[in-house]
């Protein structure tokens, strides 16, 4: 440019070279390739003002405005090919952070293909679910550049798993918990013999009716669920003479739901006086379910006041924990599972997850049913029933330990 102001010709090519040499230097200290479209430009301008210095007898002035032009076009080059890297630099490091993000997945947690059998290897980044429960600070060598998982890093696999989860694989216990569902009359409590029936009887005095059943009798009777269905059992089958009205008995008569009504009153009178203790290891074994973080419920053909009162009087640090599921909250009873699915799809929890703890032979089969392992503690009156649907069965709840029998029957995936 300093040799333009003073030589009229032949200073337009050497000013026009000084420029090219200048802008490919920035060229070679940019990486090779910044600012093109200004070299070439500077390239075409300098042969066309040697061929036009030389070929015509152009003034000092019009050379020295060609220079000017020429000057003035190569610096808005050089700018417009800044901003263009200065762009492609901002895509490669910020931009290309969300550009997955607009199809609703992050860049920071691709999704990885893994290769056909590589079992111990991530599915998905290990921000989103890492490999046999181990999080990112596991990995040591683990690569992340500009937001973008370049090397996930080794897997620590099936040993360090074993390792870091010692409660959980000593114990045999999944990753979720399960529920506990138990059943309330000779279950929780020894309530048939000495608690159902004695009431039972008592409004059969009360209400005038030359009725009374022994312990054989109300044996047999157990055999249908529900306090209902067995009075209408009673008097359709055993003592037609002492139904006293002319339609037949059921258990939407009103003759039988007033005499239930009262005999429900009755057997709270008893329960609440303390006659009825609880069954051997009950209350150990829920204590330990909701240690464990277990969801308790109580499913039972009972009147729903009955098993309430029996919950509050006989496990009244449980009571406000414990879900109750009873009396005609469904229409069909025990043998049929339909109390037992409620309870576990009101809990959330799947039948296969679901622990059920019965006396009976009818509750037995309702579990089974289901779809969920059951635990039978015989009482009383099912010492001889068949409980081959049952996946244990012993004398009472104190025979059984909470993780070694209980939790074991929960599904886990095993670890090859």
């Amino acid at each position: 440019l300093a040799q333009a102001s003073c030589r009229p010709a032949d200073s337009a090519p050497l000013s026009l070279a000084a420029m090219l040499a200048f802008v490919q230097g920035l060229a070679a200290f940019g990486g090779g390739n910044v600012i093109p479209p200004a070299a070439r430009f500077l390239q075409a301008g300098q042969s066309s003002v040697t061929r036009f210095a030389e070929d015509s007898d152009a003034s000092w002035g019009s050379t020295l405005l060609a220079q000017q032009v020429m000057t003035v076009a190569a610096v808005c080059g050089c700018i417009a090919a800044a901003q263009r890297r200065y762009k492609d630099r901002s895509h490669s490091r910020i931009s290309m952070r969300y550009s997955k993000s607009r199809s609703y997945q992050c860049i920071e947690h691709p999704t990885y293909r893994a290769k056909p059998g590589d079992k111990y290897r991530y599915r998905v980044s290990t921000d989103i679910t890492p490999e046999w429960g181990v999080y990112p600070p596991a990995c040591p060598d683990r690569v992340v550049k500009y937001g973008t998982v370049v090397f996930k890093g080794t897997p620590g696999g099936k040993e360090y798993y074993m390792k870091t989860n010692t409660r959980m694989v000593s114990s045999k216990m999944a990753e979720s918990v399960g529920a506990l569902l138990l059943d309330c009359d000779g279950t929780l409590v020894e309530t048939e013999r000495d608690g159902h029936r004695v009431a039972f009887n008592m409004a059969f005095k009360e209400k005038g009716f030359e009725c009374e059943w022994d312990v054989k009798l109300y044996g047999e009777l157990l055999t249908t669920g529900g306090g209902k269905e067995r009075l209408t059992r009673y008097f359709a089958d055993y003592n037609a003479d002492a139904w006293p009205h002319q339609d037949p008995p059921s258990k939407d008569h009103p003759a039988i739901k007033e005499l239930h009504e009262l005999k429900t009153k009755l057997f709270m009178d008893i329960v609440r006086s303390g006659a009825l203790p609880l069954r051997a290891g009950i209350e150990d074994l829920i204590s330990k379910a909701m240690a464990a973080g277990w969801s308790v419920t109580v499913c039972s053909t009972s009147n729903e006041a009955s098993v309430t009162a029996v919950v509050e009087t006989m496990l009244p640090e449980f009571a406000a924990d414990i879900k109750i599921y009873a009396g005609d909250i469904v229409s069909n009873k025990k043998p049929n599972p339909e109390i037992y699915l409620l309870a576990a799809k009101e809990l959330g929890v799947a039948p296969m997850k679901c622990i059920v703890v019965e006396d009976s032979s009818i509750g037995c089969q309702a579990g089974a049913a289901a779809g969920m392992k059951v635990i039978v503690t015989r009482s009383i009156y099912t010492e001889d029933e068949d409980f081959s649907a049952a996946s244990m069965v012993v004398s009472s709840a104190a025979k059984v330990d909470f993780e070694e029998d209980v939790v074991s029957m929960l599904p886990t995936i095993e670890l090859v």
